[in-house]
């Protein structure tokens, strides 16, 4: 385990389950298989993914034994293991549950080990259920707590630094509320300590979750350079998630560059991901999709891929591109040969409210950009201006990326 030979390792805890079943029953045998069950949980989430059916059977298991033990790390980690395996299944609201009832534990136990885990652990699924204040102040909180002599091994236990993921997740939390002169320094950060830690797995979970970073503000050679080395890496240590997560972005990126093998590529990375029983991310992932489908006006297909969305939206509480998915939506609409111009109004109105109800102001900085460009159409040029101004006014003067150029642009033409 410590050196990533992970299929080695899953080889040798399963002989070891094997032998156990020999010995006779009592607390001393159970003992033991609630210490094998839970080392194995590392390098099984490495190999098969966080959403596999074994990880499910291991961590129950788990979690059935812990309880002879109540209150102890052995516990926590048992209910960690569940969550992260309803996190990446999609089962949000499951996963909420779980991450508070570990913050609870951690908080009686004022464990620094166990707390560290608990934040970025709630912080994270606060930032899928699209609550991005909360998620914040968690992270923060996690950010802060990280001391890299003391909490190092937390790689090899739980397949992942927590140190690097909270500031991963903090740097998509910041940029979608508007914050986004800390994203590019954090995620620098973040894979400089990557690098760093010589743990396989949490190198690859960072290039993959910083490559979905740069794809969303669309910067493809970055994206490419990123998911380069992921699949690289995913391939030689028989990462099956690591490696259908790369793939995805690297199709995005292909697309975004003009090659044609793009698009395929972006489904067939899709196709592998659902393979490993994994969905978190979904939204996001069929938004890429949609847009390469706008841009190539292949129109009934996008909207096709944003009901998709919208419906696993809905049914797993996955809304932080929730506002993104209405946005799309309005401008395939527009997109049609006879298009449908209410419908999309009030699509872009509704994801405008969205992202002001969710404090998301990069993505209520899109909605606003497509709605001016409607109304300007429209000659509604008075609420155009109203709305864009309104929207641009919330960020520093300094500040300067596309999506913020984008809306100027629109608004110097309204004034013009």
């Amino acid at each position: 385990m410590a050196r990533s030979a992970n299929i080695e390792a899953l080889h040798h805890f399963d002989r070891a389950l094997d032998v156990l079943k020999d010995l006779p029953q009592g607390s001393e045998r159970n003992s033991l298989e609630l210490e094998l069950l839970l080392a194995r949980g590392a390098p099984l989430l490495s190999v098969k993914g966080y959403a596999s059916e074994e990880m499910e059977h291991n961590y129950l298991r788990a979690k059935e034994l812990s309880q002879e033990n109540s209150g102890s790390e052995h516990e926590f980690r048992a209910i960690w293991g569940l969550w992260v395996f309803r996190l990446v299944r999609g089962q949000l609201a499951k996963a909420r549950d779980l991450a508070e009832n570990l913050l609870a534990l951690a908080t009686r136990e004022q464990s620094s080990d166990l707390l560290i885990e608990a934040h970025r652990n709630l912080g994270t699924t606060y930032f899928y259920l699209g609550r991005f204040d909360e998620a914040k102040t968690h992270l923060l909180t996690a950010k802060s707590l990280y001391d890299p002599t003391q909490h190092r091994s937390h790689a090899v236990r739980y397949g992942q630094d927590p140190g690097i993921t909270s500031r991963i997740y903090l740097a998509r939390t910041l940029w979608i509320l508007g914050e986004v002169e800390q994203v590019e320094p954090l995620a620098l950060e973040a894979i400089g300590m990557a690098r760093e830690l010589e743990h396989p797995f949490t190198r690859v979970f960072t290039l993959c979750f910083l490559s979905w970073i740069y794809s969303t503000v669309r910067n493809a050679n970055r994206t490419r350079e990123l998911t380069d080395e992921a699949i690289a890496l995913s391939t030689q240590y028989g990462f099956e998630l690591g490696l259908a997560w790369a793939t995805s972005s690297h199709g995005w990126a292909l697309a975004e560059q003009g090659q044609e093998c793009g698009l395929g590529t972006l489904l067939r990375g899709n196709s592998a991901f659902r393979a490993t029983g994994a969905s978190i991310n979904t939204t996001h992932t069929l938004a890429l999709l949609a847009e390469i489908y706008l841009r190539h006006n292949r129109i009934d297909e996008g909207l096709s891929v944003i009901e998709e969305a919208q419906k696993f939206a809905a049914t797993w509480e996955e809304l932080f591109w929730h506002a993104e998915l209405l946005r799309l939506k309005g401008e395939l609409l527009l997109g049609q040969s006879d298009p449908s111009v209410q419908a999309a109004e009030q699509c872009l109105c509704e994801a405008l409210k969205v992202a002001q109800h969710q404090n998301a102001r990069m993505l209520e900085l899109r909605a606003a950009t497509s709605l001016a460009r409607l109304w300007r159409k429209l000659n509604k040029l008075d609420d155009a201006k109203r709305i864009l101004n309104s929207v641009c006014s919330k960020f520093n003067e300094s500040v300067n990326n596309l999506d913020l150029i984008e809306a100027k642009t629109v608004l110097a033409q309204l004034r013009g």
